[in-house]
């Protein structure tokens, strides 16, 4: 019986011309997509982290609003005994860095050559927050820090498996760090990768300095206390602190308390919730846009109903079909989008940036595709059987009748097609909308002056390692490979600097004052500058602008005056005064320096983040260059090649890490905001294909069921233009309702998504009417096609298909 139906059900769906496959087609583009991004939300977002309580465990920083504009505040070492004491409400607290660029440690290799590991110098409770022990061997204990404690590290699975061969015996083993030897004492688990990309752990050496701000917090809380209780005792700590310091810290200064899951995912999570949000608006467009071509075919099936029930078809036979019908569709659809949603999870995965946490692990979600498949199902169904069982209650003479002269439909299929018609426009609208916002936000960051106009120099990190390494014998071996490296025939500029542009959120900030305003501000309220120590030559290498003054030279030495350079934001401050920022001095880390120079503004820490700059001459200061920028005339390759065969001539136990062209980090600074528009881009393309192909189905199977009373009014003179106007009018008023609808809703979503925007607000109006113009230009064309055809045809052939 059942083989039956499903044969004549796909006699069915072949009789009835592209209607049903049609159908099926969108339905399994909607199911395709939607489940896709929903894979993706749950492997980076929704999956549990590898560690036990994960709800438990927060990052615990600072934010001062008046003092810092980006509103990171860390930590410095001795507040880790203020959170413990203050804080009752945690089990355990650890520091870690910030950020973890700048830690590395040179492992000497087996074979010899000197690698930079990401190194985590963490308290010894960190793995005790996080609630996991090493696989092999043991982990921190107090009495691996301190004053005289054995230098000791954990490895990361990676480095154990790349670096030792996975070897199980390898614990008490003593290996050379910066050149000082450490003993492993424990592996940990593949599953933990915390901070992203640690290779090592060290315990973090006690400082006494409350001024030493690099550090964050990371705490278990007990049972059953919220992260609110934990922000409270944060806070009363925090003002403990301004009581007991006031020289030290500011009354402004508040908590901040992240949960862990939030801060791994970070920008990531609203931006693939945000996917999310447009991936069910297109599975809901898909189902409505199948539901109307179900709605119709079933409306126009009015006679062939009437006929089977002459014959003595019973109406459960007849629901039966129709469900089977349904079904068939269903599963097609299913089939074909699981295997369109694989395809487009793996091209997603591709395109996605590395710094998106565990994106790599994301696989087609059964319950995802199960959630959509349900939702199909739901509108074939509702879209097949219910017009059926409003047909079942008719006697065979009404049917008769309203497959005759009053085929245009009864009023409640109307009614049911103007619905879907409304919907199918607002939700493309909705979404192309949004998509447009983002688009134009990440164009207007790629057009966004980043402050240096030489994209190929090369940079890398060599921040020299080693127990003998002393500031002044840092600075002569930076002065020396800077002079061998200039020599170099390939080589046209190369400089050092502290911390390279774009390398991360996190750097070097320092208050500011000047000497004119000296008294008159208070110094617990002052601004905060990037900060940056550079070489000679450094501007030019990177190509910031020097736009007047001059630039450092090897004369700034230690025993000279000390200057200092301003970015073109601090100079129009000093303007503003009414001063002349050459030869005004500026006081930075508690040091009076004279302004020698202006360059033109440049972004250090994100593209869409501004921020003063100050820089310092490298030989007039203790705080290290650690990364070197080259340009030349030959590939970032030989550039490479270059430096490390000058190192190995220079100091072969050093070692180089992360290089990457000024254009390559940009490029990942804005990466993730890229990966969000182009899956928006896809789902847009989408909506619009799909809005155009419901309106365009319903109005033609409209047409196709108002074909006598179309026919008979062609032969009682009424003319072709005004039977399309006619036709064509009621569905585009309800597409402009639909419109206005959809608008509303994507100024709704654009505002709750205003902080993913940049230097574009979401009620711009030339994007919400371009938006408005093209869905309802698809919809007119999509809608006067098949009127048109209609309205041509031969009343007389039309009269005898009837």
């Amino acid at each position: 019986m059942i083989f039956n139906h499903v044969r004549v059900a796909l006699r069915t769906f072949g009789r009835n011309g592209s209607a049903y496959p049609l159908a099926t087609g969108i339905l399994a583009v909607g199911i395709g997509l939607s489940v896709a991004i929903f894979s993706l939300v749950t492997a980076v977002v929704l999956n549990p982290l590898p560690f036990p309580n994960q709800d438990r465990i927060h990052l615990i920083w600072k934010a001062d609003s008046q003092t810092n504009e980006r509103l990171v505040g860390e930590l410095a070492y001795p507040e880790l005994n203020d959170l413990q004491a203050g804080i009752k409400e945690l089990e355990h607290v650890a520091l870690i860095p910030a950020a973890l660029y700048g830690n590395a440690r040179v492992l000497q290799t087996s074979s010899g050559e000197p690698v930079q590991i990401e190194t985590c110098p963490t308290t010894v409770d960190l793995f005790r927050v996080l609630d996991v022990a090493p696989v092999i061997g043991r982990d921190f204990t107090a009495s691996d820090e301190g004053v005289g404690a054995a230098p000791v590290v954990m490895l990361s699975d990676r480095v154990w498996r790349k670096y030792f061969g996975a070897n199980r015996q390898i614990i008490g083993q003593l290996i050379r760090l910066n050149g000082i030897g450490h003993t492993i004492i424990g592996v940990m688990s593949a599953a933990v990768d915390f901070p992203r990309g640690a290779g090592l752990w060290v315990p973090l050496a006690p400082q006494t300095d409350r001024r030493m701000i690099w550090l964050m917090a990371i705490g278990r809380a007990k049972q059953n206390v919220s992260r609110e209780h934990l922000q409270s005792g944060a806070e009363h700590t925090f003002q403990m602190q301004y009581a007991e310091y006031a020289k030290v810290y500011s009354r402004t200064q508040r908590a901040v308390v992240t949960p862990l899951a939030e801060y791994l995912t970070g920008s990531s999570k609203p931006q693939l919730l945000l996917s999310l949000f447009a991936s069910v608006l297109l599975l809901l467009s898909a189902c409505v846009s199948a539901g109307n071509l179900f709605l119709s075919r079933t409306l126009s099936r009015r006679r062939e109903i009437a006929t089977r029930i002459s014959l003595g078809a019973t109406p459960a036979r007849i629901l039966t079909q129709f469900t089977i019908e349904a079904l068939v569709a269903a599963l097609a659809a299913t089939i074909a989008g699981s295997l369109l949603a694989a395809a487009t999870i793996r091209l997603l995965v591709s395109w996605a940036p590395a710094d998106i946490p565990r994106i790599e692990s994301a696989h087609l979600d059964l319950a995802a595709l199960a959630f959509a498949a349900a939702m199909t199902l739901l509108a074939t169904l509702a879209c097949s059987i219910g017009p059926a069982l409003l047909l079942r209650g008719k006697n065979l003479e009404a049917l008769q009748r309203d497959g005759g002269l009053r085929t245009a439909g009864s009023r409640t299929g109307r009614r049911l097609q103007s619905l879907f018609i409304f919907s199918q426009s607002a939700i493309t609208v909705a979404i192309l909308s949004l998509s447009l916002l983002l688009f134009l936000s990440y164009r207007a960051m790629l057009r966004t002056d980043i402050g240096f106009t030489h994209p190929e120099t090369l940079t890398m990190n060599l921040a020299l390692r080693g127990p003998h390494i002393e500031p002044e014998m840092r600075r002569r071996f930076y002065a020396e490979l800077l002079e061998r490296l200039r020599a170099a025939p390939a080589v046209t500029a190369a400089a050092a600097v502290l911390l390279r542009p774009l390398e991360g959120p996190i750097g070097w900030d320092t208050e500011y004052s000047f000497e004119f305003d000296t008294g008159t501000r208070d110094p617990h309220l002052l601004t905060k500058a990037n900060f940056e120590v550079v070489t000679p030559r450094y501007f030019d290498t990177v190509g910031t602008a020097l736009l007047t003054g001059r630039d450092f030279s090897e004369h700034d030495s230690e025993t000279g005056e000390k200057v200092a350079i301003v970015s073109q934001s601090l100079a129009q401050q000093i303007r503003a005064a009414g001063h002349e920022p050459l030869g005004e001095r500026i006081r930075v880390f508690g040091a009076w320096r004279k302004v020698i120079g202006v360059t033109a503004d440049a972004r250090y820490r994100r593209v869409i983040e501004f921020a003063d700059n100050v820089y310092v001459p490298y030989r007039q200061v203790k705080v290290p260059t650690n990364y070197l920028v080259i340009r030349g005339r030959v590939p970032a390759a030989d550039l490479v090649a270059l430096v490390r065969a000058t190192l190995k001539i220079m100091d072969s136990t050093q070692a180089l890490a992360g290089e990457a062209t000024l254009g390559e980090l940009a490029e990942r600074n804005t990466a993730r905001s890229r990966f969000t528009v182009l899956i928006l881009i896809l789902f847009a393309g989408g909506a619009v294909m799909l809005g155009a192909a419901g309106i365009h189905s319903v109005i033609r199977e409209s047409l196709s069921v108002r074909a006598k009373e179309i026919a008979v009014r062609i032969a009682l003179g009424a003319g072709r233009r005004r039977l399309v106007i006619q036709t064509a009018g009621g569905a585009l008023l309800w597409v402009t309702c639909g419109v206005m609808a959809g608008l509303a809703g994507a100024l709704f979503i654009g505002y709750r998504a205003a902080d993913m925007l940049y230097e574009i607000s979401p009620a711009d109006p030339i994007v919400l009417t371009s938006v408005a113009g093209l869905v309802f230009t698809v919809a007119a064309i999509a809608s006067l096609i098949p009127a048109w055809t209609a309205a041509g045809r031969d009343p007389r052939e039309c009269l005898q298909a009837e």
